[in-house]
């Protein structure tokens, strides 16, 4: 009888487990969609800048885990500076393994300095990863590129994603660069692709964090 008592215990604790990761799956699954719906609502202008969708490769989307996604170049009507933008929102797990030195590396670009930290403002909370990413070619390219991840408001140059963010029911991953192939070296804080954060994330809050 004591056997058969336990057996019934130990089948009700898994039933009773299974029934509350199921309950707490869906109400990620929800989360998840809502969240994955605010990135169709970032504008397209945004200051002095005008954005343009920009075609997109819906394989390497996919190997990213990304449930919505765009790529848009953004331009600035006054000093026609380009930055290309590309906001993702998916699962915590994936979404936080594919690196720059990942997605970019695919495209034949490698990392040629440490990442370092940056702020767009300092009375921003977030804070960006930058680094330099050169493509070796003919005419080399050279990118400036910078990246954060944010699952409750505050964009984070994270050095440990999968870790940080384990348990969120989504995350966004966002990439700003702008090439520099052509032009001189600039500090980062000079860099008008920072420029383009200091208005371009307070707009992305008010889209995507304003109902929550």
């Amino acid at each position: 009888m004591k056997s058969r008592i336990i057996s019934f215990l130990a089948a009700a604790g898994v039933l009773l487990a299974s029934g509350i990761a199921c309950h707490l799956l869906a109400g990620n699954s929800e989360q998840l969609d809502a969240a994955a719906a605010r990135v169709a609502n970032v504008p397209r202008v945004v200051g002095e800048w005008q954005g343009r969708e920009e075609e997109t490769d819906e394989t390497a989307f996919g190997m990213t885990g990304a449930k919505s996604y765009w790529t848009r170049s953004y331009v600035n009507e006054r000093t026609k500076d380009t930055v290309l933008v590309i906001l993702m929102c998916g699962r915590p797990g994936r979404m936080a393994v594919h690196t720059p030195e990942v997605c970019y590396g695919g495209a034949g670009y490698e990392l040629r300095e440490e990442p370092s930290v940056v702020r767009a403002k300092e009375t921003d909370g977030s804070q960006w990863w930058h680094a330099t990413f050169m493509k070796k070619t003919a005419a080399p390219q050279r990118l400036r590129l910078y990246w954060a991840w944010n699952s409750q408001g505050n964009w984070e140059a994270s050095a440990a994603p999968r870790w940080q963010f384990r348990g969120e029911p989504f995350l966004y991953k966002l990439y700003v660069s702008r090439d520099t192939s052509q032009q001189p070296a600039l500090s980062a804080q000079a860099d008008p692709a920072l420029d383009f954060l200091r208005v371009f994330v307070p707009a992305l809050q008010r889209s995507l964090f304003a109902e929550n």
